[in-house]
């Protein structure tokens, strides 16, 4: 009887046929390995050398690598690095995974619905970080992409996330550093944080109007567990243009809406 053809190929079918790597991935792999074994980072000009490829496919590859977050540019803008996505990868925790999974067809309706990119962002350590992200068309601005670290006393995510903190929570979480400064109104003392994690509280979301990145807004709300701890932050960005202040309160309901849906997803509900 002859060998029915299930459509599918074996270990020993792949190993003595053809080669079936993908050209990307593989270049994309080498790549990696490249970076992981220099120490202080390696140069277009270097890497194209390296991969026997030509600079112009070297800067796509590397270009789409950045974007992700799995490459970043060294210091002297010149030299490529691997980037801290790889290790958020690697170091996503199940209830991480279960959360962005959970929370994606929630993203996606919001974005649709009110035209801005929306995140789900958790805390480690001293940062948010964000695990899930649903692209607006009109997000030009490349701000927010998975695997992003970000800064908790200037972003909406960040002020969310510590917003049900106490003062000795606080306290230790900044540990008494200074609270970096990006533009003209990030908030830079931990006595002035304080005051307004208060009215994030008051309010059920947390808003941050251009003190990241000046032209640049975002409206957040906590998303908690069934024991009302806060988990993650679900969120909006966009520009001065598309997020007017006038625009925060209704943002706020309809985030609250949904960390309240995702809230109860996740105990069941």
């Amino acid at each position: 009887m002859g060998k029915q053809d299930t459509g599918t190929l074996t270990t020993g079918e792949l190993l003595e046929g053809q080669d079936f790597r993908l050209p990307a991935v593989d270049r994309a792999m080498s790549l990696f390995e490249l970076l992981a074994r220099s120490q202080n980072g390696m140069t277009l000009s270097e890497l194209s050398r390296k991969l026997n490829i030509p600079k112009s496919t070297t800067h796509y590859l590397i270009y789409t690598l950045v974007s992700r977050g799995y490459v970043q540019r060294g210091r002297d803008g010149r030299h490529y690095l691997l980037g801290l996505r790889l290790a958020d990868v690697a170091s996503a925790s199940p209830a991480e995974l279960h959360l962005r999974t959970l929370a994606m067809p929630y993203l996606r309706q919001l974005g649709a619905r009110v035209n801005l990119t929306a995140t789900v962002t958790v805390l480690r350590g001293a940062e948010a970080v964000i695990i899930a992200k649903v692209d607006s068309f009109q997000d030009a601005g490349g701000g927010a992409w998975i695997g992003r670290h970000i800064d908790l006393h200037c972003t909406a995510q960040g002020k969310a996330l510590i917003s049900a903190m106490s003062e000795a929570e606080l306290d230790k979480l900044f540990g008494g550093r200074e609270l970096a400064r990006f533009t003209a109104k990030t908030i830079s003392s931990l006595t002035a944080l304080k005051t307004h994690l208060a009215q994030v509280r008051e309010n059920g979301f947390a808003s941050n109007d251009e003190e990241q990145v000046a032209g640049v807004r975002a409206v957040a709300a906590p998303v908690v567990d069934g024991e009302g701890v806060v988990i993650a932050a679900v969120s909006v960005r966009g520009s001065t243009q598309q997020i007017p202040t006038t625009r925060f309160p209704q943002l706020g309901r309809d985030l609250m809406a949904v960390s309240q849906d995702i809230s109860q997803q996740l105990c069941g509900g």
